[in-house]
């Protein structure tokens, strides 16, 4: 896991701050699917499943800090870990349908964004994603 430093003012005196990034990303745009690649990025996967007494129940989620302000992902846009240079043809409904089709199938850990809080204030501003 890499560490970041942001460099903030607190109470008049220069003050290093430490970020974890581990990855980079990329978000597609809901509607568009213009890309965004955002680099020093914090991700973390927690994937999994529980057994009940109905059945198996997926319990997915994906918590991403990004700490870089050129986009702010928006409600079901799409989110994939790494570089991704994947591009949707979206000049008819079926090329899109079919464009996606070829996105699951190369990109399968990819999620849909479900929440963005935007925390870009105080010592150590950032976005917080949540998807799934």
């Amino acid at each position: 896991m890499a560490v970041r430093y942001r460099f903030a003012v607190q109470q008049g005196k220069k003050v290093r701050e430490k970020m974890l990034t581990n990855a980079d990303c990329t978000i597609f745009e809901k509607d568009s699917f213009v890309r965004h690649v955002i680099g020093g990025i914090y991700w973390n996967d927690s994937r999994g499943q529980t057994v009940a007494k109905n059945g198996i129940q997926i319990s997915d989620s994906v918590l991403v800090y990004i700490y870089d302000d050129e986009y702010l992902p928006k409600a079901g846009d799409i989110i994939v870990k790494g570089i991704v240079d994947f591009e949707f043809d979206s000049s008819s409904q079926k090329s899109v349908s079919d464009s996606m089709k070829l996105f699951r199938e190369q990109f399968p850990g990819f999620a849909v964004v479900k929440n963005v809080n935007d925390c870009r204030y105080g010592g150590l501003p950032h976005i917080e994603v949540t998807a799934k």
